[in-house]
């Protein structure tokens, strides 16, 4: 086992990589009916062909960050087993769960943040790649504002002022109907998905991740 526990320089901040997934998921929203996120507990989760990721925020400050990608965690594709994941994991992680995710090739990297960093189980010199970055090929503007930028451009939407507005309107908690025709107006006209269905479900996503406008007596607070 290796004892130089590599951080990857893209995991940031958990609420900062909260933000950004939210943003993440908004955009999809407004590109298609059925986006591939699920939201339980406070963990967010990305599910494609090849793998996922799951963030997850404690209201004390922890967070934990796990996925795999099925062909780049070479933490499941090579040795003879999995790589113990859990190895000095701390007690407030979900161990059953993680743990039958790691026996059954589910789980290629597992990160826990407590005191302010990242930090996970030490991998075997033939680790090179444990998917973290492959797993979030697609949906990786959860990592930094390039990325992000990134995801705005892949969905259409290269109107840079018109992405900046509405990643303004996630961070004020104030996401609503004209928020997401001012960004949906931004990019090209997508097929024939019924713009209707699109707004609802975005708006349906954003009430649920917290960050929807608030109304009192019917009008914005």
């Amino acid at each position: 086992m290796t004892n130089a526990l590599a951080i990857s320089a893209r995991l940031g901040r958990p609420e900062r990589m909260w933000e950004r997934a939210v943003v993440v998921v908004l955009i999809a929203a407004t590109r298609t009916a059925r986006p591939v996120f699920r939201l339980t507990d406070r963990e967010l989760s990305c599910a494609h062909s090849n793998g996922g990721w799951t963030l997850g925020l404690r209201s004390d400050g922890r967070a934990i960050f796990y996925g795999q990608d099925v062909d780049c965690s070479d933490t499941i594709q090579r040795g003879p087993e999995p790589v113990d994941l859990l190895v000095n994991a701390p007690l407030w992680l979900p161990h059953e769960r993680l743990r039958e995710m790691n026996v059954n090739h589910e789980l290629g990297y597992l990160y826990w943040w407590e005191r302010g960093h990242w930090s996970r189980a030490p991998y075997p010199d033939y680790v090179e790649d444990d998917g973290l970055i492959a797993s979030c090929d697609g949906y990786a503007g959860i990592f930094d504002d390039k990325a992000l930028a990134h995801s705005f451009a892949d969905a259409g939407y290269r109107d840079r002022r018109a992405a900046e507005r509405f990643v303004a309107r996630v961070e004020e908690g104030s996401v609503n109907a004209s928020a997401l025709m001012d960004l949906m107006d931004s990019g090209a006209v997508l097929g024939s998905l019924p713009r209707e269905a699109r707004i609802s479900t975005a708006l349906e996503w954003a009430a649920r991740l917290g960050v929807a406008e608030r109304l009192v007596s019917g009008r914005a607070m």
